[in-house]
């Protein structure tokens, strides 16, 4: 193994060396070529080798380190060169714009309505302006090209480049001819590897640029494996983002592009696991962003702690917090410090936004927890079962994000707040024994039918027998429950059950009200019972088709469109009914005509 291997095995891993072993013997043949380009562009990482051989990214890894090479220069690194080095050797002088009169001092190799925008001030809030201009840019004269070309002598003698400021610098390259040719702002297309090779990446090593038109096919799969370019030009493997900033492996954080190393210098005291910091030195964790998250809090307020420690287990690795009574709470991390597993049996209330960024957890254990504040695991889309067995109170987004939880367990549980499981599809049963308060948005969009049958969820049964009052759009996407349980209910809101298409039996022994549009596109209802509503809303089970018995025997009024087109009802009882709205049911004027409702309910 030479040298060079040996060096990027220590600082990459031994996947890295083999991966390059194979894919880059040419390069190495040129003594650290392959080394500098790897240290110049990727941070130090153990892990990036792994992931492109499992997602099969080689071709991809490939196409990127060769992108940094000049091959016709055998090999030689095209990133070892200034942007002012490389535009002397293309016989430019580069200048960069620091404020206006920078700016200004261009105006004279600009003929008369040829002039760029760019002079009339203010470009300086909105880019990064340089000017390039050829050595000899006064021996060509603008009378010598009576036919202007884009990109001839002239044209190209002045080129302004300018680089938008934000995530992405968006380049254009503005040529002499403003005004004067067609696309002057897109000179050389926009990519300084037409001007010299080397070029693009020359500026985003020596500003920190991330130039987002010329180079995008070879780095995208970097961004997709969680790698993001920080600003001294290198990738870095980034666990969590959270308001532009990206908290990285190896104690890393990415600050408006900016590198910040002050915790990988210690990585004795210190531990970053996604936005957390861990300081083993004064025994607590701190959020290193300004937003709250009471992940914190349930660790450094359920007791005193008495020690921190990191214990290793294979690839994952367990930050041990120990309390003074005895007591544990121990927080899982993968090989990139992202949290996977979190248990605590102290705390016994959970704030908001309980890890509200965290995108990899997988398992959690609060056993005494009696109440969870909003937002909590809002990101989360891989966890697969939830237990809190003493847990009462939940407030607004539980989990909203989350699709792929199929197990759910909370006993205990008497209110839940608003967009509860929002995105959940793959339940089968939801059995919430002792729940009595509910609010929208409980597993699915509180929102209109449109998309009534498209729904894709795998629920099948809702057991809720004490909930008090069903608020309106309950469940008003979901096409699939087969059983339902609201025997408490004493209020149905309007649109519940809006899209469901598959219950055949809906009986509701304690509701009062019904709100507007229960169920108005269910064909196979067979049964429908509501010994105590006094009151229905307008287009209920609306364009069903199917019901047989209707049990209504407080019911006083009906609103428009109930049970319209239906034609199949063979029993009906309705004594106490005193009005009903129009376009109701074609068979109730049957059914008054054979005196089949009973005690004077046509009235």
């Amino acid at each position: 193994m030479s040298e060079e291997l040996k060096i990027i095995k220590k600082i990459y891993g031994e996947k890295m060396m083999q991966l390059c072993r194979e894919l880059f013997s040419t390069i190495l043949e040129k003594p650290c070529v392959l080394l500098s380009i790897l240290e110049k562009n990727l941070a130090p990482t153990h892990y990036l080798a792994n992931s492109v051989i499992a997602q099969n990214l080689q071709e991809e890894f490939k196409d990127w380190i060769f992108s940094f090479v000049d091959v016709e220069r055998e090999f030689e690194p095209v990133t070892t060169k200034t942007p002012f080095e490389l535009l002397d050797e293309a016989g430019y002088t580069l200048y960069e714009c620091k404020d206006e009169n920078d700016i200004q001092s261009f105006r004279k190799y600009y003929a008369p309505d040829e002039e760029l925008c760019t002079f009339k001030g203010g470009r300086l809030n909105r880019c990064y302006v340089f000017f390039a201009v050829k050595k000899n840019v006064d021996e060509i004269k603008r009378e010598n090209f009576s036919s202007p070309k884009r990109q001839d002598e002239y044209g190209t003698s002045v080129i302004s480049l300018q680089f938008s400021r934000g995530k992405t610098h968006d380049l254009s390259i503005k040529n002499r001819y403003n005004h004067t040719v067609n696309q002057p702002d897109s000179t050389f297309s926009n990519n300084l590897d037409n001007i010299i090779p080397g070029l693009t990446n020359s500026f985003e090593n020596y500003f920190g640029f991330s130039i987002g038109s010329d180079r995008s096919g070879t780095s995208y799969f970097l961004e997709e494996l969680n790698y993001v370019r920080g600003g001294d030009g290198r990738y870095y493997r980034s666990n969590i983002e959270v308001n532009a900033s990206y908290y990285c492996e190896n104690n890393i954080i990415l600050a408006d592009g900016q590198v910040v190393t002050k915790y990988a210098e210690n990585k004795e005291r210190y531990l970053l696991i996604e936005q957390f910091l861990v300081d083993f030195k004064e025994k607590k964790i701190v959020n290193m962003t300004s937003d709250d998250d009471a992940f914190v809090k349930s660790v450094n307020d359920a007791g005193t702690i008495k020690d921190i420690r990191l214990i290793k287990n294979g690839e994952e690795r367990v930050v041990k917090v120990i309390y003074d009574d005895g007591a544990e709470a121990n927080i899982v991390i993968d090989r990139h410090n992202a949290i996977i597993g979190y248990s605590n049996d102290k705390v016994t209330e959970i704030g908001d936004n309980f890890l509200e960024h965290n995108k990899t957890l997988e398992s959690i254990s609060l056993p005494n927890v009696i109440s969870i504040g909003s937002k909590f695991l809002y990101q989360n889309d891989v966890i697969k079962k939830i237990s809190f067995p003493k847990v009462q109170y939940i407030l607004d987004d539980f989990m909203k994000k989350c699709s792929s939880l199929l197990e759910i367990d909370l006993p205990q549980v008497v209110s839940i707040g608003t967009n509860f499981l929002f995105s959940c599809k793959s339940i089968e049963t939801i059995s919430f024994p002792n729940l009595e308060s509910l609010s929208k948005g409980f597993l699915g969009p509180a929102g209109s039918g449109k998309t009534m049958f498209k729904d894709d969820s795998k629920l099948r049964r809702v057991y809720l027998p004490k909930l008090l009052c069903v608020p309106d759009m309950f469940m008003s996407r979901n096409n699939t429950i087969e059983e339902i349980d609201l025997s408490s209910a004493q209020l149905l809101g309007n649109s519940c059950l809006y899209s469901n298409q598959t219950l055949r039996r809906f009986v509701v022994p304690e509701v009062v009200t019904i709100g507007n549009s229960l169920m108005p596109f269910n064909k196979i209802l067979e049964i429908f019972e509501a010994p105590k509503v006094k009151e229905i809303g307008e287009s209920c089970l609306g364009n069903n088709e199917s019901v047989k018995r209707v049990y209504l025997p407080e019911v006083e009024v009906i609103g428009e469109n109930f049970m319209k087109k239906n034609e199949c009802i063979e029993e009906v009882f309705m004594p106490n009914l005193k009005g009903m709205g129009a376009d109701c049911s074609v068979c109730f004027s049957k059914f008054l005509s054979e005196e089949v409702l009973l005690n004077g309910s046509s009235k």
